[in-house]
C-alpha cells in the first residue's frame, strides 16, 4: 500500500516542481539556437521549422549575418536576460557573438519583441535595445529564478526519496541469511 502511495505520490511532486508556463526568454534561446543552427549541414530543415515554431524567418534573417561560416553554428555563444512583460508582449534582451568567415567574430547586442501566441510567445522581430535592458553577463538580471516554495518542495522531494531509498535497501535480504 505504502509503495503505491509512493508511485502515486512521485509523479505529483515531479510536477509541482515544474513550471507550466512558457517563459519569454526560454522560448528566445530557443529561437536563437535555432537561427544558430541553421548555418549547420544536416540541421538545415530543422531550424527552419524551429526558427517558425518559436518565431519568424523574417526575424532570422536579421540577425543572420551575409557573411556567416559556412557548415558551422552561426553563433559561437549566445546569451539572454530577464523578460520584461507588459500585457501580451515582452521584451527579451539577448547577445550573440556570430562565427564570419576566416575566422572572424561579430558580436550583436539587441532585445527580441514576442508575442503572446496561444498559451506560449512568439520572437516577431528585433529591436535595439532599451536603456536599462542587460544580459547577466553586462550586469542584467538572470532569465529565470526558483521560488522559495519551489526550493522547499524540491527539499521535500529530496528527503523523501531519500528515505524511499533507505527503506527499499533496508528490506532487502541479506547475502548471509540466503544459505
Amino acid at each position: 500500500m505504502r509503495r503505491a502511495l509512493v508511485i502515486l505520490l512521485l509523479p505529483a511532486l515531479l510536477a509541482a516542481c515544474a513550471r507550466g508556463e512558457a517563459r519569454p526568454s526560454g522560448i528566445t534561446e530557443r529561437w536563437l539556437q535555432a537561427v544558430s543552427d541553421r548555418g549547420r549541414d544536416g540541421l538545415r530543415e530543422d531550424a527552419g521549422d524551429r526558427i517558425e515554431e518559436y518565431g519568424t524567418a523574417e526575424a532570422a534573417d536579421e540577425i543572420t549575418p551575409p557573411d556567416a561560416e559556412e557548415d558551422e553554428r552561426t553563433f559561437s555563444d549566445l546569451e539572454v536576460g530577464k523578460a520584461t512583460i507588459q500585457g501580451d508582449t515582452a521584451r527579451v534582451p539577448f547577445r550573440v557573438t556570430a562565427r564570419l568567415e576566416g575566422d572572424e567574430r561579430r558580436e550583436l547586442r539587441a532585445t527580441a519583441a514576442l508575442a503572446r501566441h496561444g498559451n506560449s510567445w512568439r520572437v516577431v522581430e528585433v529591436v535595439e535595445r532599451g536603456a536599462a535592458e542587460e544580459v547577466p553577463s553586462e550586469g542584467g538580471e538572470r532569465p529565470a529564478s526558483s521560488t522559495p516554495s519551489q526550493w522547499a518542495l524540491a527539499l521535500l522531494l529530496g528527503v523523501l526519496m531519500t528515505v524511499g531509498a533507505m527503506l527499499v535497501i533496508e528490506r532487502q535480504p541479506h547475502p548471509e541469511s540466503r544459505h
